[in-house]
C-alpha cells in the first residue's frame, strides 16, 4: 500500500474528535477623569467580558470566544469571534496556553486555545453575536503580594470576582477565589494576568497598552498597573531604552507637562 492508497482509504470519522475553541482575554488601559479638575486623568487597567445569552451559563459573564470552523485557523477563529462578540477589529492576539480538562465544558469534550489581546484605550464595543447579550469593560486592580499577586475585577465599583495567587516559576496557583464566571474562565484570566506580568519586562506588551506617543510617567503608570507596584523612571529606562526613541514633542496636557514624548522603535 502506498501513501495515496492509505489516504484514500483513511476515514477521520472512525476516531473520536474533540471540539476546538478559542477564548480571548482582552486587556486595555483607559483614562478615567479625576474629580479634581486640577489633576489629570487616572489610568486604569480593564478587562473585556461578555454576558452569555445562551445556555450553558446563561447570563453569566465570560471571556469572548467560540468554536473553530473547518475552513479557518485558530488565530482566524480568535479574531473572528472577538469581532462578532465585541466589535473589536484586527486586535493584537498572542496565544499563551491550551486548556483541555475533560470536564471543563458541560456540553462535551472541548479544548480551548487561550489568547491575550492588548489594546491601547478602551474602544467602544458592541455585542453583535447571538450568543452574547452584553459586553463590557471591567476594572482590574492588581496588587503584588509576598508570594504572588491578588487581582479584583469590578464594574461600577461592584466586584464580579477576585483571586489570590501564588506565583511559581512558570505557573500560577490560585489560593482563593471570590465570585464566579462561566466555564473555567477564572483560571484562564488568572493565567493571562500571570503571563502578562511575567512577560512585561522582556516582551513588547507595555507598548500595546500605550498610545503611539507616550511619556516616561505614562510608562511608569502602565507598568504599575500590570505589576501591582510602583516603579522608578530609572527602571523604565533600563528595561525599555533600547526599544524606544525620543520624539521632538512634549506632553502639553498631562499631569507631567513638558515631559518628553517617546515612541516604540520599529
Amino acid at each position: 500500500m502506498n501513501e495515496k492508497q492509505f489516504i484514500d482509504g483513511y476515514s477521520i470519522e472512525n476516531y473520536e474528535r474533540p471540539s476546538v475553541a478559542a477564548d480571548m482575554a482582552v486587556f486595555a488601559v483607559r483614562d478615567v477623569a479625576s474629580d479634581n479638575p486640577k489633576k489629570s486623568a487616572e489610568k486604569k487597567l480593564t478587562l473585556m467580558l461578555i454576558k452569555r445569552g445562551e445556555h450553558p451559563y446563561r447570563d453569566k459573564w465570560a471571556l469572548p470566544g467560540g468554536f473553530l470552523k473547518m475552513n479557518e485557523t485558530i488565530e482566524e477563529c480568535a479574531a473572528r469571534e472577538l469581532s462578532e462578540e465585541t466589535g473589536l477589529k484586527e486586535p493584537y492576539l498572542r496565544q499563551f496556553r491550551t486548556y483541555s480538562a475533560v470536564d471543563r465544558d458541560p456540553r462535551g469534550r472541548i479544548v480551548s486555545c487561550a489568547y491575550i489581546s492588548l489594546v491601547s484605550g478602551s474602544s467602544d464595543i458592541v455585542a453583535a453575536s447571538s450568543d452574547a447579550s452584553d459586553a463590557a469593560w471591567f476594572d482590574v486592580e492588581i496588587k503584588e503580594t509576598e508570594d504572588g499577586f491578588s487581582a479584583s475585577f469590578t464594574k461600577d465599583e461592584n466586584e464580579l470576582f477576585a483571586v489570590e495567587v501564588s506565583e511559581l516559576r512558570d505557573f500560577a496557583v490560585i489560593k482563593n477565589v471570590r465570585g464566579e464566571l462561566a466555564f473555567d474562565h477564572v483560571r484562564i484570566i488568572t493565567d493571562a494576568v500571570f503571563f502578562i506580568r511575567n512577560g512585561i519586562d522582556i516582551n513588547d506588551f507595555i507598548f500595546m497598552l500605550l498610545p503611539e506617543k507616550f511619556s516616561i510617567p505614562q510608562m511608569q503608570a502602565v507598568y504599575a498597573l500590570i505589576k501591582g507596584r510602583t516603579v522608578s523612571k530609572e527602571v523604565v529606562h533600563r528595561l525599555y531604552d533600547k526599544k524606544m526613541e525620543k520624539t521632538m514633542q512634549c506632553d502639553e496636557n498631562g499631569q507631567h507637562k513638558r515631559a518628553v514624548l517617546y515612541r516604540k522603535k520599529f
